[in-house]
C-alpha cells in the first residue's frame, strides 16, 4: 500500500454491495474521461484559465472538488455514489467555486486576469495561440496518448483483468469497499481495509473509480489508460503553454515528447494513488506558473490567478499524501524564481516591510511544523522505512536512458536519449534564463533524490524518505523536470539552427535546409527511431508484468483460468457468504471481482489482533475452541485454498507475506463446494457444531 495510515474515527456500518457487470468498456472510459475532466475545466474557466491550460490542470482542480465533498458527504451522511455528481456536495462545491470565480476574475472587466497581452493589457495569460498551431497541438497530445494507449490495451490483456500486485490488491478491495459503503472521505473511509478503523488514506483515487459504472476492476484498467494516455499529456501541454513564451512547432513537439516517458506508467501499473498525484502535477503547476508570472496586475486579478493554483495543488494531496514533496522540489523552484526579485524589493521598503515578511516566514514554518506533527506516525514509518541500497551506476544509466527503476525490463538502448541529451542542452542556458534556472534546480534536486536513495544507507540519505526511498517514485519528477528543460533545449535549437542558411544548391543542401526549416519535426521523428516508436515493446512488457500470471514481476496470485474460476463460485455463493484463504494465492480477488466478502481483502498482515491471531492459527481450527469463535463472530463459512507451490509462477499463488497457517487448515474440517486445478472453495463444517 502506499501510505500508512493514522487512526481517527471508526467507521459506520458497511451496507449491502452490488458489482455491476455487463457494462460497455466505451461508456465505463468516457465516463472517466467526463469525471476527470470537465468539473475541473469548468472552475478553471471560471476562475480565468483558457485553452490548454484549463484542460491540462482540470483532473487536479476536479480532485480537490471531489476531496472536499467525500468528507461532506460523509459528515452529512449523504453516500457517496454517481447521483452525488448532480444532486450532492460536488454539484454544491463546484457551483459555488464556480460563482466566485466568476465575480473575482469578472471576465467582462478589461482589467481581468485574463485579458491576453495581445488586447493591450499586460495580463497573466499567455497569448490565445492561434487557429493554425491547434491542430498541431492536438495531433501532439493524440500522438502521445495513442502510443501509450495502445501498449496499455495489449498488454492488459482484457479490461476485466485485475492486476497482480500487492498494492493493486489493496486499492481494488478499496474501491470495491467504497462502492459497498457509500462513504469515500479520506478521513475514516477505507475503514473496512482496518477492520473498522478509521484512518487517514488519500483517497482521490478511490472517489473517482467508485463512481464509474460497470465493475470495479474494469473501471481500474480505464483509469490507468485515461491518466496515463490523455490526463498525462494535457497536463504536460498545460505546463509547457505557461512556461514556453510562445507556441508553434516546439510546444506540440514537446508535448509529443511527454509520451516517450515511461515513468508515470510504470507507477500506474499498481500504485495507483500516488501514479495519479504525479500524473495530475504537470496540471497543477501550470497554474503555478500561471500564478506567479510578472505582469501589471492588480491584487484582486492575482488573487484570481493563485486561488486555482492553490486548489490544484491540494487536488495533487487529494490524490496522495507525499505529493506534497513533489510540489516541493518542482513548485517551490518556480515560485522562488518568480518571487525573490519581489522579495528583495519589499525587504528595501524599511523595517516594518522586513518584519512582514519574517512574521510571514515564521507562521509558514509553524504551519508546516503542525503539519509534520499531525502526520508524525505516518512520517516516521516513511522516513524510517527499510530499503536496500541500488546501483548507482544503473541509476544513472536510467536517467539517460529513461529506463524504469523497478523490476526488470529489456534495457532499450540507448532509449529515451533525445530527451535527456536536449534537457541538458537547455540546462546550459541556466545563467542568462530564470526560467531555466527555476527547472534545473527542480530537475537536480530530483537527481540527487534519486542518487541518494540508490546509495548506501547513511543520514543524507533519509531525504529519500518521504518517496519510501524508492526510485521508481522518484525518477517522474526528474522525467517531468527533464520534459520541461528539453522543450526550452528544443526552442533554444529551433532559435539558433532553425533558419535556413544559404547553403549549397546541391541534394545535401536540399535537405539540410530542408531540416533546418523543421527542426523540431524533425526531433521528434528522431526521438521516434531513437526510442522505437518510444518503446513500445517496452510498455507492453510493463503491463505484461501485473497482468499475465506467466509474466508477472513479483509473482502471480491468479493463474491461467483461476479467475474465471472466482467468478463461477462468485455466482454460487449466497449474498452473505464470508470466505477465509491467504490473501496471497488469489481469494483476496473474490471481494473485488464477484463482490463476495472474504475475510482478508489485502495481502499485509490485518490491523486487528484478532484477525492476525487467526491468520497465525487457523490451522488449530479442530484443536482449538477460540478459532470457531472468531470465525462465527465474522460470519466465515467457507474456505478458499490454492495448493499450487507458493513460487508465484506455476499455480498462481505468492508466497505469503504472514499467516502461513491461513494455507494449512485441515480438509477433514472442510467439505468441498467446487474446484478447477489447484484450486478448490470448501465449506467450514469444525465450526457447525460452535453456532
Amino acid at each position: 500500500m502506499t501510505l500508512l495510515p493514522i487512526a481517527l474515527t471508526a467507521a459506520e456500518p458497511a451496507s449491502a454491495t452490488t458489482v455491476a457487470c455487463g457494462t460497455p468498456t466505451a461508456l465505463i472510459g468516457a465516463a472517466a474521461v467526463t469525471l476527470l475532466l470537465v468539473p475541473g475545466w469548468v472552475l478553471a474557466r471560471s476562475w480565468g484559465a483558457r485553452g490548454v491550460t484549463a484542460v491540462g490542470a482540470a483532473p487536479a482542480l476536479t480532485l480537490a472538488v471531489l476531496g472536499i465533498a467525500t468528507v461532506a458527504a460523509q459528515r452529512t451522511g449523504q453516500r457517496w455514489e454517481p447521483a452525488v455528481l448532480v444532486t450532492g456536495w460536488p454539484a454544491l462545491l463546484l457551483a459555488v467555486g464556480c460563482v466566485t470565480g466568476i465575480a473575482l476574475s469578472r471576465p467582462w472587466s478589461p482589467a481581468s486576469a485574463t485579458t491576453p497581452v495581445a488586447k493591450g493589457v499586460a495580463g497573466l495569460d499567455r497569448r490565445p495561440l492561434p487557429w493554425r498551431e491547434r491542430p498541431a497541438l492536438t495531433f501532439a497530445v493524440a500522438l502521445a496518448g495513442g502510443i501509450t494507449a495502445i501498449p496499455i490495451a495489449l498488454g492488459t490483456g482484457g479490461w476485466d483483468n485485475p492486476a497482480q500486485a500487492s498494492d493493486a490488491v489493496f486499492h481494488l478491495s478499496a474501491t470495491a469497499f467504497v462502492r459497498q459503503t457509500g462513504t469515500a472521505s479520506f478521513l475514516g473511509g477505507l475503514a473496512p481495509m482496518y477492520d473498522g478503523a478509521g484512518v487517514y488514506y488519500p483517497t482521490g483515487w478511490h472517489a473517482v473509480a467508485a463512481l464509474l459504472p460497470g465493475d470495479v476492476v474494469t473501471g481500474a484498467n480505464l483509469m490507468v489508460l485515461v491518466l496515463a494516455a490523455l490526463v498525462w499529456p494535457l497536463g504536460v501541454a498545460a505546463l509547457l503553454r505557461e512556461v514556453l513564451p510562445g507556441g508553434g512547432p516546439v510546444l506540440a513537439v514537446g508535448t509529443a515528447l511527454s509520451g516517450s516517458v515511461v515513468s508515470p506508467l510504470l507507477l500506474l501499473t499498481s500504485v495507483w494513488p500516488y501514479g495519479m498525484s504525479v500524473v495530475v502535477l504537470p496540471g497543477a503547476l501550470a497554474l503555478l506558473v500561471r500564478a506567479v508570472r510578472p505582469g501589471r496586475v492588480g491584487v484582486r486579478a492575482r488573487t484570481a490567478a493563485w486561488t486555482p493554483a492553490l486548489v490544484g495543488s491540494f487536488g495533487v494531496l487529494i490524490a496522495h499524501g507525499a505529493a506534497v514533496f513533489n510540489l516541493a522540489v518542482l513548485g517551490v523552484p518556480v515560485v522562488l524564481a518568480a518571487g525573490l526579485p519581489a522579495l528583495r524589493r519589499a525587504w528595501d521598503r524599511g523595517a516594518a516591510a522586513r518584519a512582514g515578511i519574517i512574521a510571514s516566514a515564521a507562521a509558514l514554518t509553524a504551519g508546516l511544523a503542525g503539519g509534520a506533527w499531525i502526520m508524525r506516525r505516518s512520517l516516521s514509518a516513511v522516513f524510517n522505512y527499510p530499503r536496500a541500497a541500488g546501483n548507482t551506476w544503473e541509476t544513472l544509466f536510467a536517467v539517460v536512458t529513461d529506463h524504469p527503476l523497478l523490476a526488470t525490463f529489456t534495457p532499450w538502448i540507448p532509449g529515451n536519449a533525445v530527451v535527456f541529451a536536449l534537457a541538458v542542452w537547455g540546462a546550459t542556458a541556466w545563467r542568462r534564463d530564470r526560467t531555466v534556472r527555476a527547472w534545473a534546480a527542480g530537475a537536480g534536486a530530483s537527481l540527487v533524490l534519486l542518487l541518494l536513495a540508490s546509495g548506501p544507507s547513511w543520514p543524507l540519505r533519509a531525504l529519500a524518505g518521504p518517496w519510501y526511498t524508492q526510485r521508481a517514485r522518484i525518477m517522474p519528477l526528474l522525467t517531468l523536470g527533464m520534459l520541461v528543460l528539453a522543450a526550452i533545449g528544443l526552442e533554444q535549437l529551433q532559435r539558433r539552427f532553425g533558419t535556413p542558411g544559404s547553403g549549397s544548391p546541391g541534394a545535401r543542401g536540399r535537405v539540410l535546409r530542408a531540416l533546418r526549416l523543421n527542426l523540431p519535426t524533425a526531433v521528434l521523428v528522431a526521438s521516434l527511431l531513437v526510442a522505437p516508436g518510444w518503446r513500445w515493446g517496452l510498455r507492453v512488457e510493463m503491463l505484461d508484468a501485473i497482468h499475465d500470471p506467466e509474466r508477472v514481476s513479483y509473482g502471480a496470485m491468479l493463474s491461467n483460468g483461476e479467475l474465471d474460476f472466482i467468478r463461477r463460485i462468485g455466482q454460487e455463493l449466497p449474498d452473505d457468504a464470508v470466505v477465509m484463504g491467504d490473501p496471497s494465492n488469489g481469494s483476496a480477488y473474490l471481494w473485488s471481482v464477484t463482490g463476495t466478502q472474504v475475510l482478508y481483502p489485502s495481502r499485509p498482515r490485518p490491523s486487528s489482533s484478532e484477525l492476525r491471531w487467526l491468520g497465525e492459527h487457523a490451522d488449530q481450527i479442530e484443536a482449538d475452541p477460540r478459532v470457531c469463535e472468531i470465525l462465527n463472530r465474522h460470519g466465515v463459512d467457507y474456505y478458499y485454498s490454492d495448493d499450487a507451490e507458493p513460487d508465484g509462477l506455476t499455480g498462481g499463488v505468492r508466497e505469503p507475506l504472514w499467516g502461513e497457517a491461513l494455507a494449512r487448515v485441515p480438509r477433514s474440517a472442510l467439505e468441498e463446494v467446487d474446484s478447477q486445478d489447484t484450486a478448490t472453495l470448501w465449506r467450514i463444517t469444525a465450526c457447525d457444531g460452535e453456532r
